[in-house]
C-alpha cells in the first residue's frame, strides 16, 4: 500500500505542479490586474474567462475524459484509432465554433460580456480553438507518463503569458484587449510546438467511426456534467452582473481568484488521481480509503493557512505596490468559504474512482446536476439579501451537496471502509483551531502558532498509525 501511495505521490506531484503552473498565472497577476484595471474592468475580464472555462468543456464534450480512459487501458493499433479518432472530432467541432463565433462577435459581445468588445470575443473564440486542441497532446503526456515534457509545456505557458502580459497590459497600455491578444499568442505558440506529439500518434487510416462512438457512449455523458460543473463555475459571476453589478462581480472575482488556491489544489492532486485509480482498478478500496484520509488532512491543513493568512497575502507591498490594489482588498471576505467549498470539491473527487470503474458516468451527471441546480437556486435566493459573499456560500453550498450525493450512491454500489476515526480527528482538528483563531489577538506571532496547531493537534491525538510514526521518525534522524 505504501508503494502505491508513494507512486500516487509521485505523479501529483509531478502532473499536478504541471496543472498548478497553468492556472497560477492568473493568480500571479493579480497584482499586475488589480493595479491596473477598476473593478468593473476586471469585472469583465472575469466574465471573458468565466465563458472560456465554460466552453472549454462543451467543446470537449466528454472525449477528453474518454481518451484517458481508453488510452490508459488500451495498447497500440486501438490505442492510434482511438487518439485519431477523437482528435479530428475535436479539430472540426472546434474550427467550426471559432468560425461561427467570429461572424457573429457584434451580437455576442453584449450577451457574453455585458460590454461593447466585440473584437474580445474574437480573440475569445481562436483562443478557445488553440486551447482545445493543445490539452489533447498535455492528456497524453499525462496518459503516458512523460512529465518532463509535460511539465515543460506547462513552463512555457506560465513564462510566456507573465511577460506578454506585462509588455501589452503594462508597457504598450493596451488594457482588456492586451490580456486577451497574450492569452492568443501563447496558446497558438502551445499549438504548433505540441504538433510533433499529435502526428508522432496520429494515422488517418485509423480515424475510424465504430471507435469515435465507442468514445461517445462513454464521454458523452459527461458533457452535461461538466455544464453542470461549469454552471456552478460561472452562475455566481452573471447572476451577481444580474443582480448587482460589474464592480461587484469584478471584486467578487478577485476574491475568487485567490479562493481558487485551494481549487489549483485539489486539481493539481487530481492529475495523478484519475490516471493512477484507472490503472488500479476496483480491488484497490483499501489503498483508495487510506488516500482519502492523507488528501483530507493536507487539504484541511492547507484551508487553515489560506484563512490565516489570506488579509496579510494581499497586502504584500513590494516597491509601494500591494499585491492587490487597495481597492480590492474589501474581496478577502469570500476567500474562506469559497476554499471550504473547493475542500468539498476534493471530497468529491475522492469519490469519483467508483462512478468511472463501473462505468457510471450518468450518475455523475446527476451528482453535478444537483449541484449546479443548488449553486443557482442559492445564488438567486442569497445575492440579493448578501451580495457577493451570498454568492460565495451558495458556492460553499452546492460543492458540498455534490460531496453528499456522490457518498450516498457509492453506498449502495462502490462502498469503501473509510478511516473514519482518523476523518473525524482531522475534522475535529479543523474546527478546533478555526475556534482558537477567535480568541486570540490578531498577531504574526499568533498567526505562527495557529498555522502549526493542526499538525501538533493530529499528532498528539493519535491520528498516525504505528506504521506512519516509525516512517516519520526515520526520516527525521
Amino acid at each position: 500500500m505504501f508503494d502505491q501511495i508513494k507512486k500516487l505521490s509521485g505523479q501529483t506531484a509531478i502532473y499536478g505542479t504541471g496543472h498548478i503552473l497553468a492556472r497560477l498565472v492568473t493568480f500571479l497577476l493579480l497584482p499586475l490586474y488589480t493595479n491596473i484595471f477598476t473593478a468593473e474592468e476586471y469585472g469583465v475580464i472575469s466574465l471573458a474567462y468565466v465563458f472560456m472555462g465554460f466552453m472549454g468543456v462543451v467543446l470537449h464534450y466528454g472525449l477528453d475524459v474518454a481518451l484517458m480512459k481508453q488510452y490508459v487501458q488500451t495498447k497500440s493499433e486501438e490505442r492510434t484509432a482511438f487518439f485519431s479518432s477523437a482528435y479530428v472530432s475535436l479539430v472540426l467541432t472546434s474550427l467550426l465554433f471559432a468560425i461561427v463565433v467570429s461572424l457573429n462577435q457584434n451580437a455576442l459581445a453584449p450577451i457574453i460580456l455585458d460590454s461593447d468588445y466585440p473584437r474580445l470575443i474574437v480573440l475569445i473564440a481562436w483562443i478557445l480553438f488553440c486551447d482545445v486542441l493543445w490539452s489533447v497532446p498535455q492528456l497524453i503526456l499525462r496518459a503516458e507518463e512523460k512529465p518532463t515534457k509535460y511539465i515543460a509545456l506547462s513552463l512555457i505557458n506560465v513564462i510566456a503569458t507573465m511577460a506578454l502580459n506585462l509588455v501589452f497590459v503594462l508597457v504598450l497600455k493596451m488594457g482588456i484587449e492586451g490580456v486577451l491578444l497574450s492569452n492568443l499568442i501563447v496558446s497558438g505558440s502551445l499549438l504548433i510546438i505540441s504538433l510533433p506529439i499529435v502526428l508522432k500518434r496520429f494515422s488517418v487510416k485509423h480515424v475510424s467511426g465504430k471507435y469515435w462512438r465507442r468514445l461517445m457512449t462513454f464521454g458523452f455523458p459527461f458533457l452535461p456534467a461538466g455544464i453542470f460543473s461549469m454552471l456552478m463555475e460561472i452562475a455566481d459571476r452573471y447572476l451577481l452582473k444580474w443582480l448587482t453589478n460589474m464592480e461587484t462581480v469584478g471584486l467578487y472575482s478577485a476574491g475568487y481568484k485567490i479562493g481558487m488556491l485551494m481549487m489549483l489544489a485539489v486539481m493539481g492532486f487530481n492529475m495523478g488521481w484519475q490516471p493512477f485509480f484507472l490503472k488500479a482498478g476496483a480491488d484497490q478500496k483499501i489503498v483508495f480509503a487510506r488516500i482519502t484520509t492523507y488528501v483530507l488532512a493536507i487539504l484541511g491543513f492547507l484551508w487553515l493557512l489560506l484563512y490565516i493568512w489570506v488579509e496579510d497575502i494581499v497586502r504584500i507591498n513590494i516597491g509601494g505596490i500591494s499585491f492587490y490594489g487597495e481597492a480590492f482588498w474589501a474581496s478577502t471576505a469570500i476567500v474562506p468559504v469559497i476554499a471550504l467549498g473547493y475542500w468539498f470539491h476534493g471530497v468529491y473527487i475522492l469519490q469519483v474512482p467508483g462512478m468511472y470503474l463501473q462505468e457510471k458516468s450518468k450518475n455523475l451527471m446527476a451528482v453535478r446536476a444537483m449541484g449546479a441546480f443548488t449553486n443557482i437556486v442559492l445564488n438567486f435566493i442569497l445575492i440579493p439579501e448578501y451580495g457577493a459573499m451570498g454568492a460565495a456560500w451558495a458556492t460553499c453550498a452546492s460543492f458540498a451537496a455534490m460531496a453528499f450525493l456522490i457518498f450516498f450512491m457509492n453506498l449502495q454500489s462502490f462502498p469503501m471502509d473509510y478511516e473514519w476515526g482518523r476523518i473525524i480527528r482531522v475534522i475535529m482538528s479543523i474546527m478546533f483551531v478555526f475556534a482558537m483563531s477567535y480568541t486570540m489577538i490578531d498577531t504574526w506571532v499568533n498567526k505562527l502558532i495557529l498555522s502549526i496547531a493542526f499538525p501538533v493537534i493530529l499528532y498528539f491525538t493519535g491520528f498516525m498509525t504505528v506504521g506512519e510514526q516509525r516512517r516519520l521518525q526515520r526520516y527525521f534522524k
